[in-house]
């Protein structure tokens, strides 16, 4: 299963979305939580979050239902 996943465009378009939609706030408030600063209005963040986020998750459930079934049929590449 592990191996059709890693196969599954939809599923690493997914997790390339949520990798690039979440890094930037989450690379935010660790910052803020090893330096101590605050005072920082991360709006844009955490737009970009709340806009990547869903899509992200439904395109990984979507690659992850593909794979499953792949891997029920034999996993042969389509």
């Amino acid at each position: 299963m592990k191996k059709e996943l890693l196969r599954s465009k939809v599923f690493l378009a997914g997790a390339g979305l949520l990798a690039v939609g979440t890094a930037p706030l989450l690379l935010y408030l660790l910052y803020e939580l090893v330096t101590g600063a605050r005072g920082g209005n991360p709006i844009g963040l955490g737009l970009l979050f709340f806009v990547s986020f869903w899509p992200a998750v439904i395109l990984l459930g979507l690659g992850a239902a593909q794979a499953a079934r792949r891997a029920k049929q034999g996993g042969g590449p389509r």
